[in-house]
């Protein structure tokens, strides 16, 4: 709709419903179509990078620059929170730059609670990254898929969210389904072994593979509860998703910007991605996609701080408009076509158990999307039964409103028209 304002008695309470549920669910599918494409390039370009390339840049320094690309968009896009709850409804208009900063210091002021996402997601990969020294990389890459049952256990913990039976069967499913694809995949490389042979084999007591099982374990416990804890602060109607994003960037970056000032004062560097032999030959020409253009940055490293960056807008914007459990599956989905790109555009031979599994995933996402909410129990999808009274009294009610109340289709931040959660229509009027 090109206009903000839509006036009560031009149009039926019942279209306007429809028509802003069926651009909410457009909005929504589109933001986790986004994500999981998002995903998938991602991964790819770091394997490209790291396995094809052999490109050694740091881990940090890319993370870093994400968070700071993503600082950058958000601050540039964020509204003044008084946009939000402007009564007066005066066209607002961006201020000078003593305003901006303004309004940058108070989302700043009240960043502390997102700081509890960045010091989780630091942990987060810590804990990853000693599991996989004590794990085996099979065992570690399946526990890894169960975020989504977990995600799904604190959204209801937390947020209060029940899933029907039915969503709860497609839940597991898609988790056995991305696991067969993972132990498949890992198999196919001559990884695949048992938990007690992985431990044998690479030396580690039995009490340090306990240990790294735990490890993972609580990873994704964390993974889950974040996810949670992150949607309870972004749908709280308090600071937009541009706001939650400025906030989490700064302390994101804030960590990681630490760690790579101590790697460089401290010469601390990583591990090289692979140790090659010297060979007698000169070196071949690097391709274009490794070549430095900013410092050891290559195009193919630009790529992935963009793809970073935008990955971090698009998860708050996929917790915004669906929720943590659906941003967890469209993660899922990602995997299956990461597996589909490698076997058209890398030459990984197709493997009918991988395909099997995958298609399972893909019909257990529409299952999960089709199945019945425990909040719509009943309802059918049918329209409130306020929009049914006012289309069922012909207009009468309609007549009864003056001609400067108005019904606001865009505020969704404040709820007035449609409530995401439970499916409900909820009509503001305004008189001025």
């Amino acid at each position: 709709f090109g206009s903000r304002r839509f006036e009560a008695h031009s149009f039926p309470r019942a279209v306007v419903y429809k028509v802003t549920r069926l651009a909410m669910i457009g909005i929504k599918l589109g933001v986790l179509v986004l994500l999981c494409a998002q995903n998938s390039l991602y991964t790819l370009l770091r394997r490209y990078s790291r396995g094809v390339l052999r490109e050694e840049v740091s881990t940090s320094a890319v993370l870093f620059a994400a968070e700071a690309l993503k600082l950058v968009v958000s601050a540039v896009l964020v509204e003044s929170p008084d946009a939000l709850v402007n009564t007066q409804r005066k066209e607002v208009h961006r201020g000078p730059l003593a305003d901006r900063l303004e309004t940058w210091g108070r989302i700043l002021k009240t960043s502390l609670p997102m700081a509890v996402p960045a010091l989780t997601y630091l942990l987060m990969n810590t804990l990853s990254f000693k599991a996989m020294e004590l794990v085996d990389a099979t065992v570690f890459a399946m526990i890894a898929q169960l975020k989504t049952l977990t995600t799904a256990v604190f959204c209801w913990i937390v947020l209060g969210r029940r899933l029907s039976g039915a969503q709860w069967r497609a839940v597991v499913v898609l988790t056995l389904a991305v696991s067969i694809i993972t132990f498949q995949r890992s198999a196919g490389t001559g990884r695949a072994c048992s938990g007690a042979s992985a431990s044998a084999g690479s030396g580690v007591p039995l009490t340090w593979y306990l240990a790294g099982l735990g490890m993972v374990f609580l990873e994704i416990t964390l993974s889950g509860w974040i996810s949670a804890y992150f949607e309870k602060y972004l749908k709280n109607g308090q600071l937009s998703v541009w706001a939650r994003n400025m906030q989490l960037a700064m302390w994101s970056g804030l960590i990681y910007g630490i760690i790579l000032g101590v790697q460089l004062i401290l010469a601390l560097g990583e591990e090289p991605v692979a140790k090659v032999a010297p060979a007698a030959a000169p070196a071949e020409p690097r391709p274009l996609l490794a070549r430095p253009i900013i410092g050891n940055f290559s195009i193919v490293t630009c790529m992935l701080v963009l793809l970073g960056g935008g990955g971090g807008l698009l998860v708050a914007f996929a917790i915004k408009y669906a929720d943590a459990l659906m941003k967890t599956m469209a993660t899922a989905a990602a995997l299956v076509a990461v597996v589909a790109a490698e076997v058209l555009f890398l030459g990984a031979p197709p493997d009918p158990v991988v395909c099997l599994a995958g298609a399972v995933a893909i019909v257990t996402l529409q299952i999960y999307g089709d199945a019945p909410k425990v909040a719509d129990a009943g309802a059918q999808g049918a329209p409130p039964a306020e929009a049914k009274n006012a289309t069922s009294e012909g207009g009468a009610s309609m007549a009864k409103s003056p001609p400067s109340t108005y019904i606001d289709a865009e505020e969704e931040e404040t709820g007035t028209l449609l409530d995401t959660e439970n499916g409900t229509a909820v009509v503001a009027r305004r008189e001025y």
